[in-house]
This record gives structure tokens, C-alpha cells and sequence, in this order.
């Protein structure tokens, strides 16, 4: 049996389910984060909701993912203004936006 002048070496299972925990909560922060600006089905329904919301137009709008920020930190969410008058405040979405209704077809939003 050697003797080791440094101590143990190897890693430790404990260390394993810390490693796990980290990415997990890492994912999930990340997932809040950035997933509905990501994920195609919600960018298209954020879109349509925007564009109805603005006349029909695609030329007429502009959506932003807002992400929190100093001083104020609101949560994520989707911000919808009119390029026709960029001084005026944007309409929030909030964060999820339903990718599963026409918002074409129904247009009250």
C-alpha cells in the first residue's frame, strides 16, 4: 500500500451530487431565463400577438425579449412596441406567450 505526501486523491460521491445539483439549478435558471425567446413555437406567437396587436402589419412593430435589468429588475418578458411611435411604452406579455392560439384568427388579444 503507498502512502500519498498530498492526501487523497479521486473524487468523492458527495462531490458528484453537489456537481449535479449545480448543473441542474444552472439548467433551470437558464431555462427561466431564455427559453421563451429560444424556442421557435413561442417567438412565432409572441410575433403574431405583437402583430395584431399593430395593425397586421410586420413592418409596423417591434418585439423585444426584456430580460432583468439595474435598477428595476423586472422579470423576463416579452415587450411589444409600435415602430410608429417608439416614445410611447411597449405592451408587456409577460413571460409565456400561447403558442397553441390563432391570434390571427381571433384577434382580440
Amino acid at each position: 500500500m503507498g502512502v500519498s505526501a498530498v492526501g487523497q486523491t479521486g473524487i468523492r460521491p458527495r462531490t458528484f451530487r453537489l456537481l449535479f445539483v449545480l448543473a441542474w439549478a444552472v439548467a433551470i435558471v437558464m431555462i427561466y431565463l431564455l427559453a421563451p425567446a429560444v424556442v421557435p413555437g413561442l417567438q412565432r406567437a409572441a410575433e403574431d400577438k405583437c402583430n395584431v396587436m399593430n395593425g397586421g402589419n410586420y413592418r409596423s412593430f417591434k418585439l423585444e425579449w426584456v430580460l432583468p435589468q439595474p435598477p428595476n429588475w423586472d422579470r423576463p418578458h416579452w415587450l411589444c412596441k409600435d415602430r410608429r411611435d417608439l416614445d410611447k411604452p411597449g405592451v408587456s406579455f409577460g413571460w409565456w406567450v400561447n403558442p397553441f392560439k390563432d391570434y390571427k384568427e381571433y384577434p382580440e388579444v
